[in-house]
């Protein structure tokens, strides 16, 4: 009806008009007739033609638009995490520079693996561009061991926040219930419980956590595991160019990010660094945590988180029976202090920093032994076994998105998606954590 209205309008009157002129016999009617007739036909044919010109335009206009939107986003994505034309390019596998310049500009339409190949890049999800957002939102708070934002720990913050919203909905698709956790062990953790009891009030938090959390005598062993079991805090490890460790507490999750790169018991200690963090989450300040004394000295909030990891992970009783099993004549030896530490899963530096703090060594012998480094490569050589395979984004995770694929509730491309993968990578993903396409994990038992 739309694109005979101007047929109507212009048409319609001198057919209203010509009737008259008919029925009063001031013409005649059968040669005039075939005459108009001719006419109308045509310009009811030209009208759609210019009807149909002008939506084309329009569509053409829309898409002109959509493809700038497009490219504006991908220059301030690449300019928000300082990458050059030229690095980008070669990224893309580019033979030149003004490709990239023009799609950026919009002169030029993006093809569909260009977007896919930019959007990994750029650490986005593919519906980002194609919103056409204006804007970058971030709703969450990302705390870093380091403050330094770069562009390789404003990428692996954009990760984590898009792994803690893929693992809320594996759990809404799995038909696991999700509910965040509210870390109070104690009736309060406020600034003032610091503030008042300092390093004391620190090592009784970890105590009541070690000891709610049921970590035994071994908390590295089990750490990891009871933060996603029954916590229900996402532990992601991601190879990380920049940063050690962070945190977020956002209204999605609870989640701590670990670098694989780093050794097993440096990530013990970062993990119960970043698990102080969470429970302090809304005590402290992004400008107390990352505060710089004059001194040079780290911060008293850093002071405390690496107190309450220390004392998590090494239990003082526990720790007090070990050292006293190996002293001889007053002294013990290095390889004795590396064995103690191999058997909590923790560094040498972090156990000798706790026995200084528990009276069991002197300040000074340990401050020299750190220096001169000998014991540090002695734990280095006797460590090389220990490092095991490089852990991947999350056991849980991988769990829930395998299980999410086998009832059918995700396809193997999402599954790729979700795992951080190629698709042609499925199958031996799955087969490398045990799981068969082919095998049928509905078989259930009958509950008593």
């Amino acid at each position: 009806m739309g694109i005979l209205f101007p047929f109507f309008v212009t048409v319609y009157p001198h057919f209203c008009l010509f009737q008259t002129l008919i029925k009063k016999k001031l013409i005649d009617k059968k040669p005039l007739t075939k005459i108009y007739i001719y006419v109308t036909k045509y310009y009811l044919i030209y009208k759609i033609c210019d009807i149909y010109v002008i939506i084309c335009y329009m569509k053409w206009g829309i898409k002109m638009n959509r493809t700038k939107a497009i490219g504006a986003l991908l220059k301030k994505e690449r300019e928000s995490l300082n990458y050059s034309l030229k690095y980008v390019t070669e990224k893309m596998g580019f033979q030149h520079h003004q490709i990239l310049s023009k799609i950026e500009k919009g002169t030029r339409e993006i093809k569909a693996w260009e977007l896919v190949k930019l959007v990994e890049i750029y650490g986005r999800k593919i519906d980002f561009f194609l919103s056409g957002q204006q804007e970058v939102t971030q709703t969450s708070r990302v705390l870093w061991r380091e403050p330094e934002r770069t562009s390789e720990t404003i990428q692996a913050e954009r990760k984590l926040l898009l792994f803690c919203e893929n693992y809320k909905k594996l759990l809404e698709l799995t038909g696991e219930n999700y509910t965040k956790t509210t870390f109070s062990p104690m009736s309060t953790v406020t600034k003032e419980n610091f503030k008042n009891g300092k390093f004391d009030f620190v090592v009784e938090l970890a105590e009541r956590y070690r000891n709610q959390l049921n970590l035994g005598g071994r908390p590295s062993y089990s750490l990891c595991s009871v933060l996603e079991g029954n916590l229900g805090v996402l532990v992601l490890y991601l190879d990380l160019n920049g940063g050690s460790a962070a945190s977020t507490s956002g209204s999605v999750c609870n989640a701590i990010l670990m670098n694989s790169r780093n050794a097993p018991w440096r990530q013990n200690y970062d993990l119960a660094h970043e698990l102080f963090h969470l429970i302090t989450w809304d005590v402290f300040s992004d400008e107390e945590i990352y505060s710089k004394p004059k001194s040079g000295n780290k911060n008293e909030v850093e002071q405390w988180a690496e107190a309450f990891a220390s004392a998590l992970l090494l239990p003082a009783e526990e720790v007090r029976r070990k050292f006293s099993r190996r002293v001889k004549g007053r002294e013990i030896t290095y390889m004795s202090l590396i064995e103690i530490a191999r058997e909590f899963r923790v560094s040498i530096e972090a156990l000798l920093w706790r026995l200084t703090n528990l009276n069991l060594l002197n300040r000074k012998d340990v401050l020299k032994c750190l220096k001169e480094g000998n014991i540090k490569d002695i734990d280095k050589e006797m460590r090389i076994t220990d490092w095991g395979e490089k852990q991947y984004l999350s056991e849980r995770y991988i769990t829930l998105a395998i299980k999410a694929l086998h009832i059918g509730k995700i396809t193997r491309a999402r599954f790729a998606e979700y795992v951080d993968i190629a698709f042609s990578e499925v199958p031996s993903f799955l087969k490398k954590y045990g799981y068969s396409e082919n095998e049928d994990y509905t078989i259930a038992f009958s509950a008593t």
